[in-house]
Formats: C-alpha cells, sequence, structure tokens
C-alpha cells in the first residue's frame, strides 16, 4: 500500500521535490514581503497569488519539543517541535535528538532523512561546535528575506 501523502496542490508537490533534492525551500509573497510555511500558492494574508520560492535558514533555535509514543512515518519514541528560523519565523519538524537531551534555545542544523514510505522528509539535529549560546540564531519577529 502507497502511503505517501497525496499532494493537495502545486506548492505541495514542488516543497516535496526540493526536498528530495536536499532543498529547504518555501513560499514568499511578492506583495506582502512575508515568508509562507508551509508553502502556499496563494498568500494566507493578502490572498495574492503573487509568489515565488525562497531558501529557508538551515540552522535555527529549538522554541518547543516533546514526543510522541506512536509515529506513522517515523521510529518512535520521536521527537517533534517547533524550531526558530531567523527571517521564517517558526516551523514544525522532527528533531533528530534524545528528548533528555535537549532544551530550549538549543542551535540545530537541517538534515533529511526518508521516511519508511519512501518520503524525503526534513528534520533538525543538534548543532555540534556551535556558538556561545545560538543567540545569533533567534528569528526576528518580522521576517525579512
Amino acid at each position: 500500500m502507497d502511503w505517501r501523502p497525496e499532494m493537495q496542490d502545486e506548492a505541495a508537490e514542488k516543497f516535496f521535490r526540493y526536498l528530495e533534492s536536499r532543498e529547504f525551500k518555501t513560499t514568499f509573497c511578492e506583495d506582502c514581503r512575508e515568508v509562507i510555511f508551509p508553502p502556499k500558492v496563494v498568500c494566507p494574508r493578502c490572498l495574492q497569488g503573487h509568489i515565488s520560492w525562497r531558501d529557508l535558514p538551515r540552522e535555527g533555535v529549538v522554541y518547543a519539543f516533546t514526543y510522541q509514543d506512536r509515529s506513522f512515518r517515523c521510529a518512535y519514541p520521536e521527537v517533534i517541535g517547533l524550531v526558530e528560523l531567523k527571517g521564517a519565523g517558526r516551523i514544525l519538524t522532527k528533531i533528530d535528538a534524545p528528548y533528555d537531551e535537549l532544551s530550549i534555545g538549543m542551535p540545530v542544523e537541517l538534515s533529511f532523512f526518508t521516511s519508511r514510505d519512501g518520503l524525503v522528509l526534513h528534520q533538525f539535529k543538534v548543532k555540534r561546535n556551535s556558538g556561545e549560546d545560538g543567540d545569533d540564531l533567534v528569528a526576528d519577529s518580522a521576517p525579512t528575506v
């Protein structure tokens, strides 16, 4: 049985093609200058369709995290959380690290993995040999791309 998600629209299809190429991109509204994640074909803020694609930062900081005992796509228990990306806000993602070793504000970096059903997905892992405390990785309140 094929468990891969049915792509809802052109933006979702393109996002997963980028992930397969190990690229981490999302949409950007050319009218209101907002980063849109997850990617959309129409800006949810101004409802316009003047959308382009931009690279997302490959480094961020852990904003919040938890784990789930059961997982559909990944090994479990799986750690998931919000990672704050400078200029892009917070994204929900898998965090490839033991739950007990994580802390809020910890610097993380992008990596990819292939799920049991063959889908390439993004995840973040703890960044080793990072700066002092990761403050330079915290997202601004107003995205700038």
